[in-house]
């Protein structure tokens, strides 16, 4: 509804929380007015080195294929310009070759090709780097005279949408990323929506980028219960629906599914893996003999219990404790941790609050007298 031809947005939830689901869902409400180009950094960057140049440069590859299966006859020239600055700046040799003078042919190899580079040869990603910073002016010259071409033609407005940004390993290469890189990020002359982690959500450095950005959503987390641990009805009916939605009828019994609701804390992506593991342990054991039980999403849930065993520190086990003692959330690197690994959940009830992943839970109670004694 904004009416601004480059308007940016910053979209931010749990981990699993659906937010890729909700971009899809936007892409198809936008296609008739936008031409829309929506792809995920993990599949074409490393997500333990990322730098606002490396994003900028795959933003314009993505936004030039948008442009080709558009469809809209644009000005060969604009394209010729984009593709000159990654013949001269990033590709190699043969590469420059195979593209000659035309934007079609092998074009599409070529790119996937550059993808693999930035994802995997990290010496080949600090070189394009080091040609985006110096040359990054060029690059967003030539990126929003295509942009600006391909509205004159289409009549459409333009949407990038960059998920998987929220995955990043590490939150100080986030700040860094959005607060460092603001101004780059918000060069390019088209609406755009980044997703970012929700543990920046509570760093000091969130009030420069809100600053930055024209906006900013968090999606909330499904509620399967209230702050005072009562059933919340309308969230669990959610859940539930959406096990109707993705499992076979009677693959679980109604008791599985509800404790599928109980444990997967509220996260989509959650419940979706443990009610697969569910699934696969029945069959595993009985076979097509009936829908899976209880017993074997605790199966499940001991899995996924086992991994945070392995990954909390004896400071996240404490900090873990206090909260679910009823102890407030006080923002520290120590709370963004747990919200980064999922250990510690945020739900919005009018007033935001915090609550231990369900199946984390066990884990403090096998340690309550030690936990308490500290």
């Amino acid at each position: 509804m904004d009416s601004r031809q480059d308007d940016k947005t910053i979209f931010t939830g749990h981990r699993g929380s659906g937010k890729t689901t909700e971009l899809a869902r936007l892409e198809e409400a936008l296609r008739p007015t936008h031409t829309v180009a929506r792809f995920n950094v993990e599949s074409l960057l490393n997500l333990g080195d990322v730098d606002y140049a490396d994003l900028l440069v795959v933003l314009g590859l993505q936004v030039f294929q948008a442009a080709r299966r558009s469809g809209i006859p644009l000005d060969e020239r604009r394209l010729q310009d984009l593709v000159f600055w990654y013949a001269t700046h990033v590709l190699e040799e043969d590469e420059k070759r195979k593209i000659g003078s035309e934007v079609g042919g092998e074009l599409n190899a070529i790119i996937a090709k550059f993808s693999v580079k930035l994802t995997t040869d990290a010496p080949k990603r600090q070189a394009i780097r080091a040609e985006a910073h110096a040359n990054l002016s060029d690059l967003l010259e030539r990126l929003n005279a295509l942009l600006e071409n391909l509205r004159d033609r289409s009549g459409r407005r333009t949407m990038v949408m960059v998920d998987g940004l929220d995955k990043m390993y590490d939150l100080n290469q986030v700040r860094d990323l959005f607060c460092q890189g603001a101004n780059a990020l918000m060069a390019p002359e088209c609406r755009i929506v980044y997703t970012v982690p929700l543990a920046l959500y509570h760093t000091n450095d969130l009030q420069q980028v809100r600053m930055s950005f024209t906006r900013h959503f968090a999606l909330p987390n499904i509620k399967a219960a209230e702050r005072d641990g009562s059933p919340c009805v309308e969230g669990r009916d959610v859940l539930l629906r959406v096990l109707d939605h993705r499992l076979a009828p009677g693959l679980v019994s109604p008791e599985a599914a509800g404790r599928l609701v109980d444990l997967c804390g509220g996260l989509l992506k959650e419940l979706i893996a443990l009610a697969r593991s569910t699934a696969l342990h029945a069959r595993r054991l009985r076979g097509e003999r009936g829908p899976a039980l209880p017993d074997d999403v605790e199966y499940a849930a001991r899995q996924v219990r086992n991994t945070y065993r392995g990954l909390l520190t004896e400071e996240q086990y404490r900090e873990l404790w206090r909260i679910f003692q009823g102890g407030p959330f006080v923002n520290s690197p120590l709370a963004r941790d747990l919200l980064h690994n999922l250990s510690l959940l945020e739900y919005d009830g009018g007033d935001a609050w915090w609550a231990v992943h369900p199946i984390v839970r066990p884990l403090l109670e096998e340690r309550a007298d030690d936990l308490k004694s500290g």
